[in-house]
């Protein structure tokens, strides 16, 4: 015979399970590091408004992460939060990944929340590949499936050809760049995708960073962490593109070199760089798979 539930008992249960769902939430935010006053509005957004959230998380699920663009910046966080829980993390187990570098890679969120003044979150159009499952933080360093389709790269100076498999490098702020540690990474990043994707068929591991551009060893001691970073790659070419140098040392673009600050001694090296005619850019360099 059917068991029929009271209304109050089936009410109970639906309390238990919306409760349940809550602390998980909560406790996966501070997991990851979300401050603790954004913490506290994302969980009141869950008690308060958990159908929209659904609804967006869904709707992410099925059509993409296009569905954030109309809501705000906590709105944004919550359906991210929510997401990890329901199909990141089931993808992490499914594949038999460790929960460290679920956590690991899942931190970004809040990294990009502080970058934010933690109001929540803008760039989720970067974190969709975390979510996804399509990026991994393995150690200090982030590896990204990457089917070689950027039109700016010169593939004559490269080992990849347009459309080839590669996984792309990047090196997430928040931490201290140390020689070591992104060595370890690397040597690691190769067992983990023989590991877990063994299907996944790549010879080069592709980075475009300012890290690596040619000419920091002007400015920079041979001993800087980013030089030392500099040789674990072959740089293939440099372009004088300063946007993303600016943005990572300084901040922001200011009208006058002059007007740069100097409080720590990355910026008053590149700071002097420039006021002698020097300007900042981008490397590309690869580093062949080999077990």
């Amino acid at each position: 015979m059917k068991k029929v539930l009271h209304k109050h008992q089936a009410s109970k249960r639906c309390n238990l399970n919306h409760n349940s769902k809550l602390k998980m939430h909560n406790d996966f935010m501070i997991q990851i590091g979300i401050a603790d006053t954004l913490r506290k509005k994302v969980s009141a957004m869950f008690d308060t408004k958990y159908l929209k959230i659904n609804n967006l998380t869904e709707r992410c699920k099925a059509n993409g992460f296009a569905s954030l663009c109309a809501v705000g910046d906590l709105m944004r966080l919550a359906v991210c939060v929510d997401y990890a829980q329901k199909y990141t993390l089931p993808f992490y187990e499914k594949k038999g990944i460790p929960l460290s570098v679920f956590y690991d890679t899942m931190a970004d969120i809040s990294v990009w929340c502080e970058n934010n003044d933690n109001k929540g979150l803008k760039n989720y159009n970067w974190l969709k590949n975390h979510l996804k499952g399509e990026l991994f933080k393995v150690g200090r360093l982030q590896y990204q499936f990457y089917k070689c389709d950027n039109l700016t790269f010169n593939y004559k100076k490269l080992p990849v050809s347009y459309g080839d498999n590669a996984v792309f490098v990047h090196i997430p702020q928040g931490e201290k760049l140390d020689f070591n540690a992104c060595k370890a990474s690397l040597v690691d990043s190769k067992e983990f995708f023989k590991q877990y994707f063994p299907d996944y068929k790549f010879n080069y591991f592709i980075c475009e960073s300012w890290l690596l551009y040619g000419s920091n060893g002007e400015f920079m001691s041979e001993n800087s962490n980013i030089v030392k970073f500099q040789s674990l790659f072959n740089i293939a070419y440099s372009e004088k593109d300063d946007s993303q140098g600016i943005e990572r040392i300084f901040g922001k673009r200011r009208l006058l070199v002059s007007q740069y600050p100097e409080d720590t001694t990355l910026r008053r090296q590149a700071k002097a760089y420039m006021q002698r005619g020097g300007k900042l850019g981008i490397g590309v360099g690869y580093i062949k798979k080999q077990y």
